[in-house]
Parts: structure tokens; C-alpha cells; sequence
């Protein structure tokens, strides 16, 4: 079985062909990444390797820094915070300890949610529908946080999501979908990571899927999470932050693949972070 793996980072992009079963590297090149444009870059390492086994490969595995990078570097995309259920007094005291924005820049849908489940209600809905078109007109993505989310499952997070994407269609992240957790501003912090991370592997599985198409060889992907384990391009675009520390949690993998010692220190050095694993 032969893999097709592709790793596109800050500096470069690199890609190889792998034989699984006999544990050897095929072939391999590298070139400078197109942050412009990474169809680019992307085409130019599948036209560098061998064609004949270029379209014998089986799968194709991917890892990428990018979002890495857009966290290191402060970037990602233009993504909003909306918190249901909470006082912007609240936000204000505790929303910089977690390294949330500004309290103007988040949104704030008031919803009574006490812990009592039979006393929650509904936010106002139609005063949401109104704030759209100015609270959202330009972001590329939205995190959305309940309050007491445990007590109704997100209920409030899923309408809110569900009127967000029928009315703009921007991408949703829902807190209480990635952690259960009561702490709220945890769960935002991570929702809006999330949020922003968005249109960064978007981007990349596009021009993904752009190359492969052009070169003609449709196979199953997956992506390296950064625990080493594999994910679906599905997941990834539902949960981004699961790449970071993708790219180096893939050099670790494969060097404990080449490297038949038991104890090993391994060095990612890269053209934005140096990363270091026992």
C-alpha cells in the first residue's frame, strides 16, 4: 500500500510517497509555499514526484503548521464572539482573563438561564434577526456561547446557529459542542479559536482538493490531528483547532516509523516555531 502524504507549512510545502508495507520512502520534493495561493505550491509537489506512482497511491494524509502559524502570529480569519445569556458587565470583569476581545466587539443576546431548567427563557429572537446584518456584515465566521448550556443541551447555541447560517451563511462554532464544561468563558475562548481557524483550513483543503482534481487522482484523505491521530476533511473543517500542532505531531509520527530506537528526542525545525517531543 502506497500513502501520498502532503505537509504545507509557513516556509515550505513537502510531499512523499510511502510504501507502508516496507516501511520505505519512495520518493519525495519540496518547494516554497504560495501563501497567495496554495493551489500553487501544492500542484508544484504532485507534478515533482514520479507520475507512475504518483497515481498508484492509496490514500493521501495530510498535516499542515498553517494554523499553527495564524495562532503564533496573531492571524486567522475575521471571526466574532457571541456570548447568550450574559450581562456585558460580566464580560468585562473576567473576559480578559481567558484572552477574549474587547467587550464592544463581542456580541451579548440576553436570555434568562438560571440553573433551574423549568424558569429558562427564550432570548428575543426577532431583536437577533435585526442585530444580523450589522453585529455580523464582516466576519468570516461566528462562535457562539450559552450560558448553563448543559441545562438545554445548546438549545439556544443551535437556533442561534441554524438563523446565523440561513440568513448570512457564515460558519458556526458552538461551545457546548466542543466542551461541556460550566465555565463559559473557557468554552468561548475555545469556540472563537475555533471560529478563526475556519477560513485557514478551508482554504487549505480547497486547494487540496483544486490539486488532486487537476492532477486527475481522487483518493480518501485524512489529516493529521494533533494528538497523531487521523481525522476526516468533515471534522477538520468542524473543528480546525484539532490541527494545531499538526505538522510537528506528523514529523514525530514518522520518525518513530523510520526509527527503530525505543527512546527518541525529536527536533521540528521550521521556518516560524522549533518544536521538541520526548
Amino acid at each position: 500500500m502506497l500513502g501520498l502524504g502532503i505537509d504545507t507549512g509557513g516556509t515550505c510545502t513537502d510531499a512523499v510517497i510511502y510504501d507502508m508495507e516496507a516501511k520505505h520512502v519512495l520518493c519525495h520534493t519540496k518547494t516554497q509555499t504560495t501563501h497567495e495561493d496554495l493551489t500553487k505550491c501544492i500542484l508544484a509537489v504532485m507534478k515533482d514526484l514520479p507520475r507512475e506512482l504518483f497515481h498508484q497511491v492509496d490514500f493521501i494524509a495530510l498535516s499542515t503548521t498553517l494554523a499553527t502559524n495564524a495562532c503564533v502570529e496573531g492571524k486567522g480569519g475575521r471571526a466574532k464572539l457571541m456570548f447568550i445569556g450574559m450581562t456585558v458587565e460580566d464580560i468585562a470583569q473576567n473576559a480578559p482573563s481567558y484572552g477574549l476581545p474587547p467587550v464592544d466587539e463581542i456580541y451579548c443576546l440576553p436570555a434568562d438561564i438560571p440553573l433551574d431548567p423549568s424558569r429558562i427563557r427564550e432570548p428575543d429572537w426577532e431583536k437577533f434577526k435585526k442585530d444580523l446584518l450589522t453585529e455580523f456584515k464582516d466576519c468570516e465566521s461566528v462562535a457562539i456561547t450559552q450560558l448553563n448550556a448543559k441545562l438545554n443541551n445548546g438549545k439556544f447555541e443551535q437556533e442561534a446557529r441554524r438563523i446565523i447560517e440561513e440568513t448570512l451563511g457564515l460558519p458556526c462554532i458552538t461551545g457546548f459542542e466542543l466542551f461541556q464544561e460550566y465555565n463559559i468563558y473557557r468554552r468561548g475562548a475555545s469556540a472563537l479559536l475555533n471560529a478563526k481557524l475556519i477560513p485557514v483550513i478551508k482554504e487549505f483543503l480547497e486547494a487540496i482538493r483544486y490539486s488532486l482534481n487537476e492532477m486527475g487522482l481522487d483518493r480518501p484523505i485524512v489529516i493529521v490531528r494533533s494528538d497523531g491521530t487521523m481525522m476526516s476533511e468533515s471534522y477538520a473543517c468542524q473543528r480546525p483547532v484539532e490541527t494545531l500542532l499538526c505538522g510537528p505531531a506528523a514529523s514525530i509520527m514518522g520518525a518513530m516509523e523510520l526509527c527503530n530506537d525505543k527512546n527518541q528526542v525529536i527536533i521540528d525545525m521550521g521556518g516560524t516555531t522549533s518544536d521538541i517531543a520526548l
